[in-house]
């Protein structure tokens, strides 16, 4: 058993995906966890030929300060992140399965440097966009 559990999943309609992100406390102590920034998760979106579509953090900037989550046995917290399929070059992504894989931000562990970042990964699937007149 791990102290802690850290998974994804994604709800896919046509326009979007919105995908939940949560790390749950599964050991018997109290945990503090910390992020060296604002930015408490990072992600990748590759397509059935493992080409990279999307780079969550790409072109962005986070704030350079210390925070803090504390969770008690059996509690997580979840974080939401929404893609609109759209590239870095701003073109739409077509159908068709797609994998996302997810690190975890995190610095420290009750005061403890994390020297692996927590990842997980999973495939969801775009659904196609109905283009039949209403």
């Amino acid at each position: 058993m791990t102290d802690w559990i850290w998974d994804g999943d994604v709800i896919a309609n046509v326009e979007q995906a919105t995908f939940i992100f949560t790390f749950k406390n599964n050991s018997d102590q109290p945990m503090l966890i910390e992020f060296p920034t604002s930015q408490f998760f990072d992600y990748k979106v590759f397509n059935a030929q493992g080409e990279q579509v999307y780079h969550f953090s790409n072109m962005k900037f986070f704030l350079q300060v210390f925070q803090h989550e504390s969770l008690n046995c059996g509690e997580q917290i979840q974080w939401k992140s929404t893609w609109n399929y759209k590239t870095k070059d701003g073109e739409s992504t077509p159908a068709g399965t797609y994998t996302v894989s997810v690190i975890l931000e995190i610095w420290k562990i009750n005061d403890k440097l994390v020297h692996s970042k927590p990842t997980t990964s999973f495939t969801f699937n775009i659904p196609p966009k109905n283009t039949a007149i209403r």
